[in-house]
């Protein structure tokens, strides 16, 4: 009599396998526990259960809702599971965190203040981040946010309280802004109130009827805010206030950002914390750009590394004063953009000089002739084939490609 590897269920004796717990619940109506007690034999073989302690399996329970986090710029964050991701700031299109060069320092910092709720006013160059790592970590952390755009001559004053008029007469009515710093969000899984974050996004952009508007806001920080008809109210305690800009307070000292104003030091000063951004780094850029144009990387993947030693000579230009220019990863994704445009309208096919066609995207945005020469120097170097040429009208390369 040979030995067998499986068992037989003992309530048909029919049934033969290393696993008969699925088998006794459909055919005899039984749990494993029940068959047991009721059989005195065993649901599972010796085999299965000697494979099962020799592959030293170890089990860690999920996570409690309650205690959850993400890791966010190597600090682990709490998430408020709660809230919806509908009330929070959307994740901007293939963001990573970055984690190389002058910015990866600059988030990392930032990402401290964050978690422990501080305002902050961030400041850089175009398309450097900023608001994108608001979006991140509201996202991320299911923080409730909005956002508030300074858009020139609008009425910031309205964001808080407004007269109205109706048959009754006049009546005050309470803004977003107001509501949400006094009021909170109510969470509709739990009936929890989450204190919001407040985005104030291009806060340079503020003339001085509106900055005069925005101590409010800056009220906010120290715990109150004022409503309508001079009425007081606590603001709820953890609501963060956070505003990004193009300049660190003293206007356009670059001439390159002219709507920029001065702000008031006064208002400044209320900020918990100040943080200067810079460019991204390369190798964090180019995962991003990767990732939002998959045909170039199927098609011509080895045109990466001559964008990104091109965008490293411009940016080192720019900074340097030898170019009176902006580079910023705006710029860089229309460069790319066009270049997956051309081939995608080829049929998939890639033309000679893809890269010194495409440049034409950013190029011709370059606020004069002498940025234009100055830009395709910074360029030569790096392209294959030189220099963007002017009229090039080379056609489709079926064999070594000339990017």
């Amino acid at each position: 009599m040979t030995n067998k590897l499986t068992i037989t269920c003992a309530a048909c004796g029919t049934f033969d396998a290393h696993y008969l717990g699925d088998h006794i619940k459909s055919a005899h109506g039984l749990t494993v526990a029940q068959y047991q007690q009721t059989y005195n034999a065993p649901a599972w073989s010796k085999t299965l259960d000697e494979k099962y302690k020799a592959s030293n399996t170890r089990r860690s329970p999920a996570p409690s809702l309650d205690n959850l986090t993400v890791e966010f710029a190597g600090i682990r964050a709490p998430v408020n599971t709660d809230v919806p991701v509908s009330a929070c700031l959307p994740m901007p299109q293939a963001y990573t965190i970055p984690t190389s060069g002058k910015l990866g320092r600059d988030v990392e910092s930032a990402a401290f203040s964050l978690n422990r709720k501080r305002s902050m006013y961030v400041h850089g160059l175009p398309g450097s981040g900023k608001d994108a790592l608001f979006h991140a970590w509201s996202n991320m952390t299911r923080t409730p946010a909005m956002i508030f755009q300074i858009q020139p001559g609008e009425d910031v004053q309205g964001w808080f309280y407004s007269r109205s008029f109706d048959q009754h007469g006049t009546r005050w009515e309470e803004g977003e802004l107001l509501k949400a710093l006094r009021d909170g969000y109510k969470s509709p899984v739990s009936g929890r109130t989450v204190p919001y974050m407040i985005l104030i996004s291009d806060f340079d952009r503020a003339d001085r009827s509106q900055a005069e508007a925005l101590r409010l806001v800056m009220d906010s920080i120290s715990g109150r805010v004022k409503g309508p008809a001079g009425v007081t109210y606590p603001v709820l305690a953890g609501t963060q206030i956070v505003a990004t800009a193009n300049s660190a307070g003293a206007g356009d000292t670059r001439g390159r950002c002219i709507s920029a104003n001065p702000i008031d030091a006064s208002i400044l000063d209320r900020f918990e914390r100040k943080c200067q951004f810079h460019w991204m780094d390369w190798a964090d850029e180019v995962k991003v750009v990767k990732a939002k144009f998959p045909m170039l990387v199927e098609k011509c993947p080895d045109i990466f590394p001559q964008v990104g030693a091109a965008t490293e000579s411009i940016r080192k230009g720019i900074e340097a004063n030898e170019l009176y220019a902006e580079f910023s990863h705006r710029a860089l994704c229309s460069w790319l953009s066009l270049a997956e445009d051309m081939v995608y309208g080829l049929g998939g096919k890639v033309p000679n000089g893809l890269l010194k066609k495409a440049a034409r995207a950013f190029l011709d945005g370059m606020p004069d002739d002498e940025a234009v020469t100055v830009c395709k120097r910074l360029m030569d170097p790096h392209l294959k084939g030189g220099a963007v040429d002017e009229g090039d009208t080379s056609h489709i390369n079926s064999g070594n490609l000339n990017y």
